[in-house]
């Protein structure tokens, strides 16, 4: 296999991202920013990062 510029992979979402956010429920949203956002904090926290609140 070899490596492939990723710019030039075609875009398998042709619609603007707005678009795509617009379709899932906002509990969703929310639960996966609040994942996201733990997943952040934990990986900082393994560097010794100082993690405050929101920045």
């Amino acid at each position: 296999m070899q490596p492939v510029q990723l710019s030039l992979i075609p875009d398998p979402h042709p619609r603007p991202p707005a678009a795509l956010d617009e379709q899932l429920p906002e509990t969703a949203i929310a639960a996966a920013i609040t994942l996201l956002a733990g997943v952040i904090a934990k990986t900082a926290a393994a560097e010794g990062m100082e993690v405050t609140g929101d920045e």
